[in-house]
């Protein structure tokens, strides 16, 4: 029976020669000469300046961009990212002198270097006015945001954070910025695991902490997310695995994980209520005094479905530590303070959320930049983005409705640290943003960074 190097000899007697490649190759950069300067693909544009629903304004645009063109990815603030390396090009074979196709050798090398891990981030940027520089944002999201959302009133979906809108006066001068629980500053999720096991009264077998991964660009981050499991002592044994109890399903009854400065859980149940101020009643009775609210506020928001219906946002309920002397402990206790739950249909809480104040080391009190500033920052980005085609409506700083302070937490971000966010109401219809079924107004929010110039620095202005 042949074998591997059977195939290989026998792939190798019919594959095309160095010479046919080479000659190929110089056919496709001729034809590729001769043809005509390709036009622009089209770029997609708001409904209401063609006349036509956006999706079908897209569709369109679709229909018209060559297939390789299409694979472009969806960036993060909304616009399509370069398209992919693998689109073909026989003026790519060409940069170097026109007329002279590269050879083999000189594309693989350049895949190859397309294709190696990225180089490990150094975060230290040295320092500004005695503080390190900071690095706001990271390469999933970045600085600006662009998340649009419809509602009747801004009301209904900015919260109850209590920097809202205030004056310059009232505002505070200086905030304070930790290290990000992740890494080598990691033992705080441990902590946060063993608060859920204590508060329940069950043993917590935590999952092993695997290495970084090949190539992450962060490793110095990592872990930033540890995982474990609840255990039913009536059903499980602790000399066995998991996979090993006699019956594992009810050996584990609760899932948690802990991430930045939040642990959560789920367990199965009976399926999940939509009485969502229950959940949160039955996380406070639980977790209220573990998290330090002693002055419980609650919140909830609204979001607008592309159905059109409206419902409590499912990530905007909680309660909150309302008490605080200066309006830097209440914005500390309403984003660090918090507990929200979800019940089954019997009633019995099914899932969690639990935020408390970070345990790492404070780096300092940074001074605040003004809103005035800030929204400076802003409309540079707004700029940026419609100068790029990432966005073609109108949209200007000028549109701002509110503001407020809020903490940025990332997995790929050494900090935890203070932002701005901005909520802007747009020209726009819902059917213009595909909430073809809604009524309302449609609103963007974008974060800018809080610290002044020379304090901190875009993501993408150093890594990308």
């Amino acid at each position: 029976m042949p074998d591997h190097k059977d195939y290989q000899s026998a792939m190798d007697k019919v594959a095309p020669s160095d010479a046919w490649k080479a000659a190929t190759l110089e056919k496709m950069a001729a034809a590729r000469a001769q043809q005509e300067k390709p036009k622009a693909a089209p770029r997609l544009r708001v409904a209401k300046k063609v006349g036509i629903p956006l999706a079908a304004a897209a569709a369109v645009a679709l229909l018209a961009v060559p297939a390789a063109v299409q694979s472009g990815v969806l960036s993060a603030s909304g616009g399509t990212s370069a398209p992919s390396t693998a689109l073909f090009s026989a003026a790519a074979y060409n940069e170097a002198a026109p007329g002279t196709a590269r050879t083999e050798d000189a594309l693989q090398d350049e895949a190859q270097a397309k294709a190696a891990p990225t180089a490990p981030r150094d975060f230290d940027l040295g320092e500004y006015e005695g503080l390190p520089v900071l690095v706001l944002g990271d390469d999933s999201g970045g600085m600006g945001g662009g998340v649009t959302f419809v509602a009747d009133s801004v009301d209904d979906v900015r919260g109850d954070n209590p920097t809202w809108n205030l004056s310059p006066s009232e505002l505070p001068e200086t905030l304070p910025v930790w290290h990000a629980q992740s890494g080598e500053n990691a033992g705080p999720l441990t902590d946060l695991l063993n608060l859920a096991a204590e508060a329940f009264g069950l043993p917590l077998v935590q999952d092993e902490t695997e290495e970084a991964p090949t190539g992450y660009p962060s490793p110095d981050l990592w872990p930033y997310s540890l995982f474990g499991d609840l255990m039913d002592p009536e059903h499980w044994d602790e000399e066995l695995p998991l996979h090993e109890q006699t019956d594992p399903s009810k050996a584990k009854a609760w899932s948690v994980s802990a991430s930045g400065t939040t642990v959560t859980g789920y367990r199965d149940g009976e399926g999940e209520s939509e009485d969502y101020q229950a959940g949160d009643d039955a996380a406070l009775a639980l977790f209220g005094e573990l998290a330090g609210i002693e002055n419980p506020a609650h919140q909830h928001t609204l979001t607008t479905g592309y159905d059109g219906q409206v419902r409590w946002n499912v990530s905007g309920h909680f309660y909150y530590e309302a008490g605080g002397d200066t309006v830097a402990q209440r914005l500390l206790n309403y984003s660090f303070r918090r507990v929200s739950g979800a019940v089954d249909y019997t009633g019995a809480l099914r899932g969690f959320s639990l935020t408390l104040p970070p345990e790492t080391e404070q780096v300092g009190d940074y001074p605040l930049r003004s809103v005035e500033e800030a929204k400076a920052a802003l409309q540079v980005i707004l700029d940026e983005e419609q100068a790029s085609g990432m966005r073609e409506y109108d949209l200007s700083a000028e549109q701002v409705e509110g503001w407020q302070l809020e903490y940025a937490q990332s997995s790929m971000n050494p900090y935890i640290q203070p932002v701005y966010r901005f909520y802007l109401k747009t020209e726009l219809t819902p059917e213009d943003a595909f909430y073809e079924n809604a009524e309302g107004n449609v609103y963007v929010s974008y974060t800018v960074s809080a610290l002044p110039d020379g304090y901190c620095v875009p993501f993408e202005e150093v890594f990308n």
